[in-house]
């Protein structure tokens, strides 16, 4: 049901028009909380992480040597790519979807509606 649903696409294309380029603030508590390991700071115990799988996370304090801070998300973009949205342009994609999904359903009233009269005529 999710890929035939036009209301996924509508809503998957308002988020990415609305929120892509967005910074993200996090709450105190959506802060995950680390200790690094001795002698290295929060910014080089995750550089690989960063550069890898977590491309998409928000060191708060690199510098710092306990208590490191991180944020899930840097931008909307990637919050969006968890919702099956990879890239920007997906939302221009899904407009044109939802678009075209519309007119078909007009289409398909319009013509119900005309073969309708047309029989209700032949009738009398």
């Amino acid at each position: 049901m999710y890929y035939i649903d036009p209301f996924n696409y509508q809503m998957s294309s308002l988020l990415s028009f609305t929120t892509w380029s967005k910074p993200v603030t996090c709450a105190p508590d959506e802060v995950a909380l680390f200790d690094p390991p001795a002698n290295q700071t929060c910014g080089e115990y995750l550089a690989t992480y960063q550069q890898g799988m977590g491309v998409g996370t928000n060191l708060l304090n690199p510098s710092a040597n306990v208590h490191c801070r991180t944020c899930q998300y840097t931008t909307g973009g990637d919050y969006l790519k968890s919702l099956n949205l990879a890239e920007e342009h997906f939302g221009w994609r899904n407009a044109g979807l939802v678009v075209f999904v519309l007119g078909i359903y007009r289409l398909v009233f319009l013509m119900m509606n005309l073969r309708t009269k047309a029989t209700k005529k032949a009738e009398n």
